[in-house]
């Protein structure tokens, strides 16, 4: 999540609200909640506190939509990198944009990381937690259904637990990446890729070994 300048007047209010939100995003994988207000996210964005005051009656309302932000961002990225694709290729392509192969991701992780946090004691924000999980869940389950519809994976698996259990993955592997910068690496994410697609055409944990763990992490 790059800082870019203030939009100019003659742009839109969705344009100016879009980089408060985003400069919100930013700030917070960096700084935590605790390191945000309605100060510290005018002075990153650029602006006065009086228009992020404009666009966002309370900090609340500004946090919720930063957290919005972050899950439709995902949202609209991997729809770009699935198009036409269907079954396990589409589920590839889902992977490769929810793991942190960018720096930008790995933002995206550390905020929901924060909001994730926060659902034990905010309902809201646990309601959104949980619509953004099964939103995930649901094109997970799609990808493999299809996937054994034709032929791609063997009819012995179970295609809810598995979907489940590929979610869980991603979540875990993802999580790890922030604190573990040798993870965050291609080839690294690619072989964890591989190893998840192998479990499910061979329904066998055996297909979890690839390549070489100590040369390859």
């Amino acid at each position: 999540m790059t800082r870019t300048p203030f939009p100019k007047v003659a742009d839109t209010a969705h344009e100016r609200r879009t980089h408060i939100i985003e400069a919100t995003a930013a700030l917070m994988a960096r700084a935590g909640l605790a390191g945000i207000s309605v100060r510290s996210v005018a002075e990153h964005a650029g602006c006065s506190r009086g228009l992020v005051e404009h666009y966002f009656n309370s900090k609340a309302e500004l946090l919720a939509a930063a957290d919005l932000w972050v899950n439709e961002s995902y949202l609209e990225r991997v729809a770009n990198a699935v198009g036409d694709r269907r079954g396990l290729a589409a589920l590839e392509a889902r992977l490769r944009n929810l793991l942190p192969y960018t720096e930008s991701v790995l933002d995206e992780w550390r905020v929901r990381l924060e909001f994730w946090r926060q659902a034990g004691v905010n309902s809201t924000t646990a309601l959104h937690n949980s619509e953004s999980f099964y939103a995930a869940y649901e094109q997970i389950l799609t990808d493999v259904r299809h996937a054994q519809a034709h032929g791609e994976i063997p009819d012995s698996i179970p295609l809810i637990e598995s979907s489940e259990l590929v979610l869980f993955f991603v979540i875990g592997i993802a999580t790890a990446c922030i604190t573990t910068e040798r993870l965050r690496q291609q080839r690294p994410l690619d072989r964890r890729i591989e190893m998840i697609l192998g479990m499910l055409k061979t329904d066998t944990l055996a297909a979890l070994r690839i390549g070489d763990p100590e040369i390859e992490f």
